[in-house]
């Protein structure tokens, strides 16, 4: 039903029309009329997430502070440059988009690092985040003062430095699972 028409959604769902899924200018309703469960596909139920590890030429990674992270717990920590992929992008597109965006770099694929699948998100979403390991062809940071307080290379040893502890806030530091995910992309 395009947004001109909302006034009828109201007599759609007293006809036993349900709500599939939603977008800007539509919502979309359907009504199983066969014998039998509907074999519709559900809405879209997953976001897909990127983190980049990107590398420069002394194989310092690229790490940022977010302005204001989705996460409460985790502001002010450092983490890896990344974001939500638009429809139709790839892992690749997307980390590579992000990573400019946010910092200004750009660079050249070198790998995949990671893959999670996580349920339970925001909107109960599922949660696909890949880490894509790049090479940074320029190295200068231009940071993106909208959306992040803080952008930095840093040595893996420095980064190993700043691993929390348990207990102790995440500001200013790096949580554990980033570390992991860090370390494995250079030691495999």
């Amino acid at each position: 039903v395009p947004l001109s028409s909302a006034v009828f959604v109201g007599e759609a769902a007293a006809q036993g029309f349900v709500f599939h899924h939603a977008k800007t200018d539509y919502v979309l309703l359907t009504k199983w009329l066969p014998e039998g469960p509907n074999p519709l596909p559900k809405y879209g139920f997953t976001q897909i997430g990127v983190g980049g590890i990107v590398v420069n030429s002394k194989d310092e990674v690229l790490m940022v502070q977010e302005r204001i992270s989705p996460i409460a717990a985790f502001q002010g920590s450092w983490k890896l440059p990344g974001g939500l992929a638009e429809p139709g992008e790839d892992f690749v597109e997307t980390v590579i988009r992000e990573v400019r965006e946010e910092t200004g770099i750009t660079g050249s694929l070198l790998g995949i690092v990671s893959l999670r699948h996580s349920h339970g998100f925001r909107f109960a979403q599922g949660d696909i985040y890949v880490v894509v390991k790049l090479r940074a062809d320029l190295e200068e940071i231009t940071m993106d003062e909208n959306e992040l307080m803080g952008a930095c290379w840093m040595s893996q040893d420095k980064i190993k430095s700043l691993v929390v502890e348990a207990g102790e806030s995440l500001g200013g530091k790096v949580s554990a699972n980033n570390w992991k995910v860090i370390e494995s992309a250079f030691v495999g």
